[in-house]
């Protein structure tokens, strides 16, 4: 048991003026850090948490007796063995799987709820889980809290054991699962498997809920289109597994290949702009017309510190070469050597450009954010409708 002497405990102490040092020395209380507290047991202890079914685990303590009514913030500790301390290299960074994890969140309340999903992501850490086939049915959870004060000192209550049944969660957000656009009015019109030849992607939504396992959820792609000249939507350039058509070619009754075969090649009842959206958690596609075309442009370029900015920018070339086609989607294959910055142009006057804070795709805007870049080797693919830029590395 540990104690500290509260030097000051009111600022009022401060107006009490040096006459009174002594008096105050006196009268500050003894700050006791006892060597435990006591964490209850659930009452719901004997059962098994369903961690991927409920919202939250409830817990309650007894204050720890610091001597005087203190502010105690609580946090919950995790353990799959009962182990309280972690190996750490010189720069304080775990070594290894963690033997327990520490929860971000706390309370300030000695009763207070456990969020399940963040007990369930400690678990995933704890357990170097990376698939869903390598999760237990249940596992024994050793939890105790650590009760901190607001100057620093803390201590920790007894552990007890809760019986939980964990899911699957990544620890690392799946990119967006992306799919792509390929036919006679794509890329070079060959129905070929080269991104940025004869397919190009589709855009996830900006800001957009993408499913943490899977990366589905919405994508969009705005381009021109052709009646005479057909596509489709494909899941992997070159497989024909998993694929979206068109019931009679007809783009308002879109049709997802299924044990009943495939549909025909999608075609627009007129030539012109659309919006597509495809929604691979909800597996619904929708096309809308466009009333107002975009702007369009005869070139397009890119510009950073590797081309000495406007000095040396390079020209992308048109993904789009069909016959008839109107550019939007542009690409370029770089080579850095060096983490480098860089944007997207129209021409030497910077009117418009376009430029965003992310890697290795985004979402680029006018007047933008110079995107980082990291060194190595990229296909880059570019549209000027949506701004979407994605670097595919080589």
């Amino acid at each position: 048991m540990k104690k500290y002497i509260i030097t000051s405990l009111l600022a009022g102490v401060a107006l009490m003026g040096l006459t009174s040092c002594e008096d105050d020395r006196d009268s500050n209380p003894t700050l006791v850090v006892p060597d435990t507290f006591v964490l209850n047991t659930p009452a719901l202890a004997g059962n098994v948490y369903d961690l991927g079914g409920g919202a939250s685990i409830e817990l309650t303590c007894k204050q720890p007796e610091f001597g005087y009514t203190a502010a105690v913030s609580y946090y919950t500790q995790l353990s799959l063995n009962g182990e309280w301390k972690n190996e750490v290299d010189e720069k304080g960074e775990v070594v290894g799987l963690p033997k327990f994890v520490q929860l971000e969140s706390y309370s300030t309340k000695a009763k207070f709820n456990v969020n399940a999903k963040d007990f369930n992501k400690a678990l995933m850490k704890m357990g170097g889980y990376t698939e869903e086939s390598q999760i237990p049915e249940e596992l024994n959870v050793y939890v105790r809290l650590n009760g901190v004060l607001s100057s620093g000192q803390n201590t920790y209550s007894n552990h007890i054991t809760l019986k939980v049944k964990p899911f699957f969660q990544a620890l690392v957000a799946a990119d967006p699962e992306l799919w792509y656009l390929i036919g006679s009015c794509v890329g070079d019109g060959s129905w070929g498997s080269e991104i940025g030849v004869a397919v190009y992607p589709m855009s996830p939504v900006e800001g957009a809920k993408f499913d943490e396992v899977t990366g589905k959820g919405p994508l969009t792609y705005t381009g021109y289109f052709t009646p005479d000249l057909g596509f489709k939507i494909v899941r992997v350039p070159g497989e024909w597994a998993d694929q979206w058509g068109g019931t009679d070619n007809d783009i308002n009754q879109p049709r997802r290949k299924d044990d009943s075969g495939e549909g025909a090649d999608f075609k627009v009842p007129s030539a012109g702009y659309y919006r597509i959206n495809l929604d691979t958690y909800a597996n619904t596609l929708t096309f809308t017309a466009l009333d107002k075309n975009p702007a369009e442009y005869s070139q397009m370029m890119i510009a950073g510190e590797f081309t000495n900015w406007g000095d040396g920018a390079v020209k992308m070339n048109p993904v789009d070469t069909y016959a008839g086609a109107r550019p939007h989607v542009w690409v370029y294959d770089l080579s850095l050597d060096a983490n480098s910055v860089m944007k997207f142009l129209v021409d030497s006057s910077w009117n418009p450009n376009w430029g965003g804070d992310k890697f290795p795709f985004g979402w680029g805007v006018g007047g933008g954010a110079n995107i980082p870049v990291a060194a190595g080797n990229y296909r880059i693919i570019f549209n000027d409708i949506t701004g979407y830029y994605h670097f595919y590395k080589k």
